[in-house]
């Protein structure tokens, strides 16, 4: 009797492990760097040029951008569309497989930090 109880607390144990490191994992991806929740965040209403992008989170240099995004592409978050015919055209957007994955945990994370930090225009800096 007592074997099978110490068998259920390692079988939560490995389950509370096994959330942790997605929870991990997720947040590493999504989240490891300075600009990739705002990236992701400008992404949200659709596809985006590198140039748009610039302008969308001040502060960021096109190569920090450009880093960033090949690190989403390579993580199969985004997606980079080469739309050139006579002119450099190219687009980055949230992956199909993750659009409504990424922006339900960006609306929570923003519906969130409003709840715990107060309303817009009081929000802890």
């Amino acid at each position: 009797m007592m074997m099978r109880g110490a068998d259920q607390s390692f079988g939560a144990e490995n389950e509370v492990s096994r959330y942790v490191r997605r929870a991990n994992l997720t947040a590493e991806v999504l989240f490891r760097g300075k600009w990739k929740l705002q990236i992701l965040c400008a992404m949200r209403s659709g596809p985006v040029r590198l140039g748009q992008l610039a302008r969308i989170v001040p502060g960021a240099s096109k190569k920090m951008l450009t880093q960033n995004l090949r690190q989403l592409e390579a993580d199969g978050i985004v997606v980079r569309k080469d739309m050139s015919d006579l002119v450099l055209h190219i687009e980055y957007e949230l992956a199909e497989s993750t659009r409504e994955g990424v922006c339900a945990l960006l609306d929570h994370l923003a519906k969130w930090g409003g709840l715990q930090f107060g309303k817009l225009g009081n929000d802890k800096k």
